[in-house]
C-alpha cells in the first residue's frame, strides 16, 4: 500500500490523485469530513472532474445525520484494500486525519463505544472547555496534556476514556501495518503553508462556503461529527450577526493553521518511510520520486 499524510493544504490530495493516475490506483480518503454529502466545500472534497479521472473511496458516503466512527471506517477500509490488492490495484490512502490513516493501514485495537450516559456526560461537559479540561486533568493528567481543548469532539472522547480508566494512548502507534505499506510524509515551510491555507479559504468562500455551512447548521438532525467541521461555529456566528465576513475568514484561517500544527505532530509520531518537503513548488513535482520509492519498496518485499 501507499499512505500519504501531511498538513492540510500542503498538496497531498493533488499528489494522491496524480499517483493514482500513474500507478493504476484508487484513493482511499482518510478524512471523516469528506465523507459527508453537504460539506463538499468545507472539507475540500474532490470534485466531479477529479472523480471522473480517479476512483475515490469514502467521499460523500454519509449523510449529515450520520456520524463517522474510526472503528467502522477501519472495517470498511480494510475490505476495500483487500479487494483492490486482489484485483492488482494500488490502494493509495491519503488524508490529514492521523487516526483514520492508521485505522486504514493497521489492525488497531479500537475501543468499544461507551455507554450512552457516559457519552452524554462527556459531550455535555465538553461544551465548557475550561471545566472539561479541569475534570480531565483531575482524572488523567497525561491524557489532558495531549488533548486539544479547542476541539470539542476530541475533548469529549478524552473524557470518555478518562471515565473508563483508559488514559493510555500508545495503542495506535504499536500496531503494525496489515500489509506492507510505504508511508510518505509531505510538508511545506510554515510561511508557504499559511499562504496556501489562506488561498484555499478564499477559494472556498468564493465557492459558497458560508452558505453551505449555514444550510448544514440549520438542520435539526445534524450529527455531532459533521458539526465539528472547521467554520461551522463561525457560520452560525455570521448568521446571528455576531461576526462579519472578514472575521469569519480570519477565524477559519486561524483554526486551519492550528489544525496544520496538530497534523505536523501526528506526522512526526508516524515516522514516515519517506519525508518530502514540497517547498514552494507544485505538489505534483513529488510524484516521480514517490512512485519510484514505492516500486523499490515493492521489489524489496517481493
Amino acid at each position: 500500500m501507499l499512505a500519504l499524510f501531511g498538513p492540510t493544504a500542503c498538496g497531498k490530495s493533488a499528489v494522491a490523485h496524480a499517483l493514482a493516475r500513474e500507478m493504476g490506483g484508487e484513493v482511499l480518503v482518510a478524512d471523516p469530513f469528506q465523507r459527508y454529502r453537504g460539506l463538499e466545500v468545507a472539507s475540500d472534497a474532490p470534485g466531479p472532474a477529479a472523480r471522473a479521472e480517479v476512483t475515490y473511496r469514502f467521499v460523500g458516503d454519509l449523510e449529515l445525520h450520520e456520524d463517522s466512527r474510526a472503528g467502522g471506517f477501519a472495517q470498511a477500509a480494510h475490505a476495500v484494500v483487500d479487494d483492490l490488492v486482489g484485483r492488482g490495484r494500488v490502494p493509495i490512502i491519503a488524508g490529514g486525519t492521523g487516526l483514520y490513516l492508521r485505522a486504514a493501514t493497521c489492525d488497531l485495537d479500537m475501543r468499544p463505544p461507551p455507554d450512552a450516559d457516559v457519552r452524554e456526560w462527556a459531550e455535555a461537559l465538553a461544551a465548557d472547555p475550561a471545566a472539561a479540561m479541569a475534570e480531565l486533568r483531575r482524572r488523567a493528567p497525561d491524557l489532558a496534556a495531549a488533548t486539544d481543548p479547542a476541539n470539542p469532539r476530541r475533548l469529549a472522547r478524552a473524557l470518555e476514556r478518562a471515565h473508563s480508566g483508559d488514559a493510555g494512548g500508545g495503542d495506535i502507534w504499536a500496531a503494525a501495518p496489515r500489509r506492507p505499506t510505504l508511508v510518505v510524509g509531505l510538508d511545506r515551510p510554515r510561511d508557504v503553508l499559511h499562504r496556501l491555507i489562506a488561498q484555499r479559504v478564499r477559494r472556498e468562500m468564493a465557492d459558497g462556503l458560508i452558505d453551505e455551512l449555514t444550510r448544514a447548521a440549520s438542520r435539526p438532525d445534524l450529527a455531532r461529527g459533521p458539526a465539528q467541521v472547521i467554520g461551522m461555529g463561525e457560520a452560525r456566528a455570521v448568521a446571528a450577526g455576531d461576526i462579519d465576513i472578514a472575521q469569519f475568514e480570519e477565524a477559519v484561517n486561524v483554526r486551519t493553521r492550528r489544525l496544520a500544527r496538530m497534523q505536523g505532530t501526528w506526522m512526526r509520531r508516524m515516522c514516515p518511510d519517506l519525508q518530502i518537503d514540497l517547498g514552494d513548488g507544485p505538489p505534483e513535482a513529488a510524484v516521480a520520486s514517490i512512485a519510484a520509492a514505492w516500486r523499490r519498496a515493492r521489489e524489496g518485499v517481493g
